[in-house]
């Protein structure tokens, strides 16, 4: 997986901010998955643990049954960020065949400010909800549910960052709709 798809219309960015985008980009990607792999598995062993304990002993374990309250969060936003970086959430795209080179770079450039603004405004926003929450246990682990939470937080910064990498992605692209454009060859 690769955190900006390669296009021949694509410039990768030049000088100091080449190696920075593409790590940072790498980075999310990496964690995305990770994320999103680490969640699903520990759901998965958490709840076959209790069907297994359950069937053999006619009693659940009971806390494999907090495992998706506080996992599923983590699998949800670490997906969204990581669509976000390979470009397959839905667009709407009517402006764009509107609009020629300039005109795109210049909508998708202020889409961009606005998606980071917006996402990390939310992160920010998030920080209150930790602290409200943050009193909240689920009863048969003890985990605060501020754990939960979190992973709100930590997904608005990864689309957040995204769409600063994007923005400089988008500065020196010939073609700025081959930004982060989806190939569904590279899928299979």
């Amino acid at each position: 997986m690769t955190a900006a798809h390669s296009s021949p219309h694509v410039v990768e960015p030049a000088g100091f901010a080449a190696p920075v985008v593409k790590w940072v980009d790498s980075a999310i990607v990496a964690a995305s998955v990770a994320i999103a792999v680490g969640s699903l598995v520990a759901m998965f062993v958490s709840l076959m643990a209790e069907v297994i304990v359950r069937y053999l002993t006619n009693q659940g374990m009971g806390w494999p049954t907090e495992m998706p309250n506080i996992l599923f969060p983590w699998l949800v936003m670490s997906g969204i960020v990581l669509a976000a970086q390979r470009g397959q959430h839905i667009a709407v795209t009517a402006l764009n065949t509107l609009l020629g080179r300039k005109g795109n770079r210049v909508l998708l450039l202020g889409q961009q400010v606005l998606v980071a603004a917006t996402f990390f405004y939310l992160a920010w926003v998030g920080l209150d909800v930790i602290e409200i929450t943050g009193s909240e246990e689920f009863p048969v682990t003890g985990i605060s549910a501020r754990w939960a939470y979190l992973a709100l937080i930590a997904g608005f910064v990864g689309l957040g960052i995204t769409a600063l990498t994007t923005f400089v992605h988008l500065l020196v692209a010939s073609d700025p709709l081959a930004v982060r454009a989806h190939n569904i060859e590279e899928d299979v």
